[in-house]
């Protein structure tokens, strides 16, 4: 799940609740390239008897876009915080870059239009999700997907880059801060099993622990995928929704699948391995 720490539209608490409202037994807040909101997250999930996990989603550099998510992390790591903190710097410059040029391309597009779009109005933390927003505030696009497809996906006019680590790296950076690495949706990387299943011997060289085999955007085809490769690898199966709330407003929390709800064995399997780690 993502908060308004970064690209989500629900704030830490908001979301704890959201999450126990829906039924779900635990949730874990998993923002871009911060650990913000984690602290609050954490503190209302015990509050209201939730089962929180801590986590962040990190850009790695690779051919496409490739993320890979950091559970049970400590966010008090000092050292951890600081590596993010760079990230977040390296998000805004990359902002102000995309903002210039979408102004030499002729569009109507301010600083303002964009902090707008995030509560907390920090340009450290704003992603593209709230360039579309602006974009389709200001009609140049029908709908935030709409703005991704012509102006600011990877290869399109106004797409910037950012600074991101390596694969390898970015599983230490979280290793190192007591989590677990898993691959994020990979079904954005490739759906050919051949492919991920080098792709993934590869990144359990590194100290990869897991794939996220339940996602909203998967069929029942590609989870099973996901699970075989998880089984000849010894990887652990993990998930989620990726609620974003009014960011992606067609994406119920704790839906993946097209209609299911990640079982909870999934958590307790990833809660095994940790302990194995300490």
């Amino acid at each position: 799940m993502h908060s308004t720490a970064s690209d989500g539209t629900m704030t830490p608490a908001e979301l704890a609740l959201h999450a126990k409202n829906a039924g779900l037994r635990a949730a874990a807040l998993t923002d871009h390239d911060t650990l913000s909101g984690l602290r609050e997250f954490c503190f209302e999930c015990g509050k209201i008897g939730i089962e929180g996990i801590p986590g962040v989603e990190i850009s790695a550099k690779y051919r496409c876009e490739m993320h890979i998510l950091g559970l049970f992390v400590n966010y008090e790591d000092r050292e951890f915080a600081e590596i993010l903190g760079g990230l977040s710097r390296s998000r805004a410059e990359r902002n102000y870059k995309m903002l210039d040029m979408l102004r030499d391309g002729g569009f109507d597009i301010t600083e303002e239009d964009i902090l707008s779009q995030k509560q907390d109005r920090d340009m450290n933390l704003c992603g593209r999700a709230h360039f579309a927003a602006a974009l389709v505030k200001k009609g140049y696009a029908e709908d935030t997907d709409d703005a991704f497809a012509k102006y600011i996906d990877r290869g399109k006019p106004f797409y910037a880059a950012r600074r991101t680590y390596p694969p390898k790296e970015t599983i230490e950076i979280i290793k190192n801060a007591g989590g677990l690495a898993v691959l994020a949706h990979p079904i954005y990387i490739s759906k050919d099993e051949a492919e991920l299943e080098t792709l993934l011997t590869e990144l359990k060289g590194y100290g990869l622990d897991g794939i996220e085999c339940y996602y909203s955007q998967y069929d029942k085809a590609f989870s099973d995928m996901c699970l075989r490769i998880c089984k000849r690898l010894d990887l652990l199966p993990s998930g989620g929704s990726d609620f974003h709330a009014g960011n992606k407003p067609h994406i119920p929390i704790g839906i993946v699948n097209g209609g299911s709800v990640m079982p909870y064995e999934v958590v307790e399997n990833l809660k095994k391995r940790l302990r194995g780690m300490v």
